[in-house]
């Protein structure tokens, strides 16, 4: 019976269970009870096992299952205060039980960092239990990446590529059916209503750049390549539906790396070529036949001007912040709307500077540097893609907020924990070495 659980745990099968059902619970807006199955799933997964890579399908199916958070103060529902109430004490009682150390190549970039948190505040307006509600989540992200940087004892790299090309295909059919659904959609693209409930435009698009350069990876390495790329080419069309102009232009910077990518010392490369071509007909077909949702796009991408929200004005106000508080900056809200609500700068880099000030720059750049070294350590053709998608998120957020987030933040970190991993005890299921060899 153990041994049964256990195979189908490892399985494609329960990739594919998770993300149906995230679905099903998404589209009916079920996670008001949905999300306590995940927490539970979670919560046994770290109790009773040793090696925790199956709960990542669990906790990354939970990231996008929620299609509702217009919630006043006094209506928040219960999952939300008991997720990280399950999520801490699960992998604390899993921490003490297996005896797991606290370490990870990523440690000196996250020391400076949570230095530089508190000496901000030094800075700071003000500090109230929002501002200490944003810093526990800040140790959250510390505490989950530590977690799985030591509680995965056999990764496999293929199972973990798997998770991320089924959230790639989960994203897309919910952007998708979100279009479905609405009474008018070029009403819909020219006002950009899109919001799936877990994230807006902005944040769709992030995920859908990782996850669609994993899609690629397996064109280029599955014998079924081309139904890969229809894929592929089906989530680039759904993330340029997220309209999101940052999103946009980072996934076309990232375009000619995927382009690269999939014909570089590919033997079948003629059959991608034509694949490509075949499908890009396909899609002018489609062009054609719903001439204004096309238009509708056009124009929203062409009328809006070089800056339509003000972005410079954001980046100009972010420097200046910076000048003003150099060592530390400003706090965590170093930056409020009229309202008094947190907003960010929408750009990394700036965000870091205006907010953390150079101590805090010190500690991003430290964390950017081992990141892309942890996962390049070695030539294969899982990490390329990887790398790529890499590059692709992190160029986004020179335009949106995206560094920081949680789901953001939560994603990256354990993918830089699974790589830690491999390169620490090897990959069970092999990598693909540039050379046409594995590892």
């Amino acid at each position: 019976m153990i041994q049964s659980i256990k195979k189908f745990i490892y399985s494609d099968l329960f990739i594919v269970f998770w993300g149906l059902l995230t679905f099903y619970l998404w589209m009916n807006d079920y996670a008001h009870w949905g999300l306590y199955i995940y927490l539970g799933a979670l919560f046994l997964i770290f109790v009773l096992s040793k090696d925790v890579l199956p709960s990542i399908v669990v906790l990354f199916n939970a990231l996008f299952v929620i299609s509702k958070t217009e919630w006043a103060l006094d209506a928040i529902p219960l999952y939300l205060y008991m997720t990280p109430v399950a999520l801490i004490s699960g992998m604390v009682i899993h921490m003490i039980r297996f005896k797991t150390p606290f370490k990870g190549k990523m440690s000196l970039g996250i020391g400076i960092m949570f230095a530089a948190m508190l000496l901000s505040s030094f800075n700071a307006d003000f500090i109230d239990m929002n501002y200490v509600f944003y810093g526990i989540v800040g140790l959250l992200y510390v505490l989950i990446y530590f977690f799985y940087n030591n509680s995965l004892s056999e990764t496999k790299l293929s199972y973990f590529l798997k998770t991320l090309f089924a959230l790639g295909v989960l994203i897309s059919v919910q952007v998708f059916y979100y279009y479905l659904t609405v009474d008018d959609i070029v009403q819909a693209i020219d006002h950009k209503t899109i919001n799936l409930g877990w994230g807006i435009s902005n944040y769709v698009a992030t995920y859908l750049i990782i996850f669609t350069t994993v899609t690629f990876y397996y064109a280029r390495t599955s014998k079924w390549g081309l139904v890969f790329l229809l894929i592929g080419i089906f989530e680039a069309l759904m993330l340029i539906f997220t309209l999101s102009r940052g999103g946009i232009i980072a996934f076309a910077g990232t375009l000619a790396l995927i382009l690269f990518y999939l014909f570089y010392q590919n033997k079948r490369w003629p059959v991608m070529l034509g694949g490509i071509l075949t499908i890009a007909l396909g899609i002018y077909f489609v062009v054609n036949a719903l001439p204004d949702v096309f238009r509708g796009l056009y124009e929203r991408f062409m009328d809006r001007g070089l800056d339509p929200t003000g972005r410079f004005e954001i980046y100009k106000n972010a420097w200046e912040t910076f000048k003003d508080y150099p060592l530390f900056g400003k706090g965590l809200f170093a930056r409020l709307d009229e309202a008094g609500d947190y907003r960010m700068y929408h750009n990394t880099i700036l965000h870091t500077m205006a907010t953390f000030g150079t101590i805090g720059l010190i500690g991003l750049l430290i964390q950017l540097f081992m990141m892309f070294k942890v996962v390049l350590s070695k030539l294969s053709l899982e990490r390329i893609a990887v790398v790529i998608a890499m590059l692709g998120m992190h160029a986004h957020g020179m335009v949106d907020n995206i560094y920081y987030m949680p789901q953001f933040m939560i994603l990256l970190f354990i993918i830089i924990a699974v790589f830690e991993n491999i390169n620490k005890t090897g990959d069970a299921s092999n990598e693909t070495l540039l050379n046409g060899g594995s590892a």
